[in-house]
């Protein structure tokens, strides 16, 4: 019998201390997450009281980020990037002769792609120049649409190297007020005194990493795009090239003739 007891008592006991230690890892989830008058350590309010001035300049580089990574997105929505429908056309009809009517279908397109071209068209229809000056004039506008793409990409470079610097000298002014106070202790040292400094000091840290993140990411994404729309213009550039041959060809030979 005094087995049984105690099987059923061992029984009884497991959902008993399982419940204690749900509540254990509650209560320690709490206190890692509240402070002072019970606000989330995230909360903006709390991060400003912990972090000071270093996380109130990384609040306002993250809305500086924020801001880009949207306008950029935008503009490059807009700029409607990844068309390509109207390369084929434009060049058939600079294959046949007709300058004025490819030049109309690439005015109709608002890409990079289709002014760079059509700057080709135009400096060809300008007169009878030669290939490398008509390359020339592509390349011009070109980069001139590229540089407008790369716009405002320099912020986000800066921002993201910028930020996990600013985090780290923030956790070594945290680390320094928090040994500066255990030596205002002098023997009666708290334990909770030196933790409770360390994880503030940490939390510049945390904000650091979190406003970079975003903002390198954007800026890999961003450029590998304007680094298509780049090769996609030396390839058009060829094309026209090529194609204005092609045109020159047959009336050569009529002359000849």
């Amino acid at each position: 019998m005094p087995e049984e007891e105690s099987t059923v008592g061992g029984a009884n006991g497991a959902p008993e201390a399982a419940a204690g230690a749900g509540d254990t890892m509650t209560n320690a989830a709490d206190i890692i997450a509240t402070s002072g008058g019970g606000d989330t350590w995230y909360s903006l309010g709390s991060l400003l009281d912990k972090g000071g001035p270093i996380v109130a300049i990384l609040l306002v580089l993250s809305v500086i980020s924020a801001a880009i990574i949207l306008l950029k997105i935008f503009q490059f929505w807009s700029a409607g990037l990844s068309k390509r429908a109207f390369v084929e056309p434009a060049l058939d009809k600079i294959e046949s002769g007709d300058l004025a009517s490819s030049l109309e279908v690439l005015k109709k397109q608002r890409t990079p792609l289709a002014r760079a071209m059509a700057a080709g068209v135009r400096a060809k229809m300008r007169g009878d120049l030669r290939d490398e000056d008509v390359a020339s004039e592509i390349v011009r506008v070109g980069t001139m649409e590229i540089g407008s793409l790369q716009r405002y990409l320099r912020w986000l470079e800066v921002i993201g190297n910028i930020s996990p610097l600013l985090g780290l000298l923030g956790t070594v002014i945290g680390m320094i007020n928090a040994f500066q106070s255990l030596e205002e202790a002098g023997t009666q040292v708290d334990p909770a005194l030196l933790s409770g400094g360390i994880w503030v000091a940490l939390l510049t840290t945390a904000v650091g990493l979190i406003v970079a993140l975003p903002a390198i990411t954007a800026l890999n994404l961003l450029e590998g795009k304007i680094d298509q729309v780049r090769l996609s213009m030396r390839d058009a550039s060829a094309r026209v090239i090529a194609a204005l041959h092609a045109r020159q060809g047959p009336t050569q030979s009529k002359a000849a003739q």
